[in-house]
């Protein structure tokens, strides 16, 4: 099977030639070209001076060939590492060499090589690949190469035109070196890691596109059309002086169409925001990936890279070659390891003890009370929060049907928090996201509209138009945490529409038009407006939210902080313990006083939720349908008699989304009835006081589609018919200086309450709003007048009122 084709592009010799640009550095797998013993020793010598960057080999009196400035023995360094190829032996087998048979029958071409192993094999061989990678890990390309070939490629080959193409099939495999001894953090990374081979933690937030980095250059004579390839070393390309067929000097040309490029892209990866020293801003370094690496992560992903940290000349500019004393610092990437892929094979490779663990606690009978006690455990009550933030953390089942035409369905629970100040809010916002394995938590008064989705910038190395990744699109298949919810700019409320229902963020800017997946669950945390949750006026009055993001929220729940003389005392004998705390050994005591012996711990719940999110995937079975069917209904019928809405197709979608979310607290593949009746129970828990009309005391879901009851609407029609009747009856009154609004307002509640039969008014300036509205309406028509203040104005007749 012979390799494909290097991509080819257009690119001058001097272009190729600049030193003083890290974009065009050389990577450590293209120090030495092409990857072969002949040519690794030629293109060395071919160095002629002492480099700390790429030593050249030196033939001492012993006859060993080493690099100059090293111990490093090349062919010693085969041997070791072809025999830890072939005898390391893991899980009772021949590790590496399953690896490579895997590899042959699935036409991959990366081996990664774990650190820990090679340093259990050999100490010696792991110090000098950290020490030295740009020398060592292409003598490791070399071995895998032979042995790869000799061992699986050969047998295959029937004559020597297929050995041929299989010998340079082979020279497609590389080697990727993961988990090192030693892993570092962004801003730990300094002058004495340079040119060593190191590991770093991080989270990438710009990708730029591909680039084609120019891995060999082919000359031509121009007199007799003899034709050379030259390999790049450190970063530039020597022409040829003389032809080596016509001795003609200065005759060679560039052909672009026959040069090697491989893939090149940047990166740009910054520390995990738990890693962050109070006080200090995230740092960043740049990545340089090639070949098989490039357009393998996207931003939002938490990462582990494994590279050679470089630095390079900053030239001061663009048209001299005077360089900087300053020089850039990226790493030259040799493998990534996704977080969310460790995730995976920690779940894959559990000990069969640590799964039948998580399988005897999914087994529990008690196993939904006690997942909702380890939520925050230190926050006294709020189990009904607990519940729904649970959910969340668990999430329903992806549904895909776009083979059908019908698009894809949201699987994640969107939760929002509404109510009074230090009712520990936050708090469980913080523990959400230390639970999550992937989110970013953020404030509604610092974050804009583009930093919750994207932003147009200017890559500061290529110049170009890039997109740079907010915190709804880095929260991708994980959870974004949002406090302060109610002070956002109007902006970002509106960008909030399409990410919370399609979980898409569509651009079209600066010529740059793409959609990108915000496939994230939103927690979000709002306070009132005036403080102190008003119990008189709905939930969009309350916080000054347009009904249409509120309508999007799976789950509203409204936390207030009431009077209780009983749980006040309770509440302040908890707080009071966890501050006479001393250690955890404190901890654990207090738990058991208080009876809690069933909560798990933080590593273990994690590991649970896990586990359920990556292997548990429940469907309805039709028991479940035919009860959740029921239960709609039931809701949708409690407000016919009033003709008020109770419930709509998204609160449907809401209970599915809840009943599978239960499931997988179980390891249920199948959703069964009783996990149906429990999301019931969850959806009236958190709708009773959210969607509850202040007017008649009943659940109408338009105060959270619309913003208005059924009940206020009708209230205000039958203001205005009531108005009109007032103001013809007493027209004389309402001439020259009109009448004062409270006035009014207590001569319309008078008319109201005498209609009603009720003998005593509790607020004669009742239905001020209401009032105030139809009073609007009627000015429009042109049957009043309004002078004055727009909330407090006089009332006069108008001109179709006089007619």
């Amino acid at each position: 099977m012979p390799p494909k084709n290097n991509q080819s592009g257009f690119m001058s010799v001097e272009q190729r030639s600049e030193i003083g640009d890290f974009s065009r550095h050389t990577p450590a797998r293209s120090l030495v070209q092409p990857r072969n013993r002949s040519i690794l020793a030629t293109a060395s010598r071919r160095t002629g001076t002492q480099s700390q960057h790429s030593p050249t080999r030196m033939t001492v009196e012993t006859h060993e060939a080493v690099y100059w400035g090293t111990n490093i023995d090349e062919r010693a360094i085969e041997k070791q590492f072809d025999r830890f190829l072939k005898e390391y032996r893991y899980g009772g087998m021949e590790y590496y060499m399953s690896q490579l048979n895997q590899l042959n029958e699935t036409d991959q071409f990366i081996l990664n090589i774990d650190g820990r192993h090679l340093l259990e094999f050999n100490n010696h061989l792991y110090q000098q690949l950290i020490h030295y990678p740009a020398e060592i890990i292409p003598i490791f390309d070399t071995v895998v190469q032979k042995v790869f070939y000799d061992d699986f490629l050969s047998l295959k080959a029937r004559n020597e035109q297929e050995r041929e193409e299989f010998r340079l099939y082979a020279q497609r495999l590389l080697i990727g070196i993961i988990n090192l001894e030693r892993n570092v953090q962004v801003r730990e990374l300094n002058p004495k890691d340079i040119n060593k081979l190191i590991s770093v933690t991080g989270i990438v937030i710009r990708c730029s596109e591909l680039y084609p980095d120019m891995k060999q250059a082919t000359f031509k004579c121009t007199k007799c059309g003899h034709q050379v390839g030259v390999n790049i070393e450190r970063g530039r390309v020597e022409e040829p002086i003389s032809c080596q067929r016509c001795r003609d000097k200065n005759s060679y040309e560039l052909i672009h169409n026959l040069c090697q490029f491989t893939d090149k892209q940047y990166v740009k990866l910054q520390e995990q925001p738990e890693n962050v020293p109070e006080g200090y801003t995230p740092q960043t370094v740049n990545l340089v990936p090639y070949d098989y690496n490039v357009d393998d992560v996207k931003p939002g992903d938490r990462i582990i890279v494994v590279g050679v940290y470089r630095a390079a000349p900053i030239r001061q500019t663009k048209n001299r070659r005077v360089l900087k004393s300053i020089y850039n610092t990226f790493i030259d990437v040799i493998s990534y390891q996704k977080e969310t892929k460790i995730e995976q094979e920690k779940t894959k490779n559990i000990t069969e003890e640590q799964k039948q663990k998580l399988m005897y606690l999914s087994q529990q009978p008690n196993i939904y009370d006690r997942l909702v006690k380890s939520i925050a455990p230190s926050i006294w009550e709020m189990d009904d929060v607990k519940k729904g933030v649970l959910c969340q953390l668990f999430g329903g089942t992806n549904k895909e049907f776009s083979q059908a035409g019908k698009g894809r369905f949201r699987a994640d629970i969107n939760v929002l928090l509404v109510g009074d100040p230090s009712t520990s809010k936050s708090q469980i916002l913080q523990c959400v996201h230390q639970l999550s394995s992937r989110g970013i938590y953020t404030s509604g008064k610092g974050s804009s509209a583009v930093g919750l989705t994207v932003y147009v910038s200017r890559d500061p190395e290529t110049r170009e138009i890039i997109l740079e990744s907010g915190a709804l699109v880095l929260s991708d298949m994980g959870i974004c945490c949002i406090d302060e919810f109610d002070k956002m700019d109007e902006n970002a409320k509106t960008i909030l529409h399409e990410a919370m229902e399609q979980q898409t963020i569509s651009v079209a800017k600066a010529g740059i038009v793409s959609q990108l997946n915000a496939r994230t669950a939103v927690l979000a945390a709002a306070n009132p407006l005036k403080s102190r949750y008003d119990v008189k006026q709905s939930v969009v009055q309350n916080i000054n939210m347009p009904p249409t993001i509120l309508s999007r929220f799976d789950l509203i729940y409204l936390v207030l902080d009431e009077f209780n003389e009983k749980r006040d005392e309770m509440l302040a004998y908890h707080i009071l313990n966890m501050y006479s705390l001393k250690d955890q050994q404190d901890y654990l005591n207090q738990i058991e006083e208080e009876g809690n012996t069933d909560l798990i711990d933080r590593e273990t719940l994690y590991s649970y939720i896990c586990y359920a999110k990556q292997n548990i995937f429940p469907r309805l079975t039709e028991e479940a349908q035919n009860e959740l069917i029921a239960a709609y209904v039931k809701m949708r019928s409690a407000g016919n008699s009033s003709n008020t809405i109770t419930a709509t197709p998204r609160q449907l979608e809401s209970l599915i989304r809840l009943s599978e979310a239960l499931a997988k607290m179980q390891f249920n593949q199948r959703v069964e009835n009783y996990h149906v009746q429990e999301a019931v129970k969850l959806m009236e828990t958190a709708m009773k006081k959210a969607a509850l009309d202040p007017i008649t005391g009943k659940i109408d879901m338009d105060l959270l589609a619309t913003g208005r009851s059924n009940a206020s609407r009708e209230l205000v029609s039958k203001f205005i018919v009531e108005i009109t009747n007032l103001i013809k009856a007493n027209l004389s009154d309402y001439r020259g200086q009109g009448v004062r609004f409270f006035d009014f307002v207590e001569q319309i509640n008078t008319i109201i309450t005498a209609q009603t039969n009720e003998q005593t008014i509790v607020d004669k300036r009742q239905y001020q709003k209401e009032i105030l509205e139809a009073l609007h309406l009627l000015e429009e028509q042109g049957f009043v007048q309004l002078p004055g203040d727009r909330n407090k104005p006089k009332i006069k007749a108008g001109i179709k009122a006089l007619q």
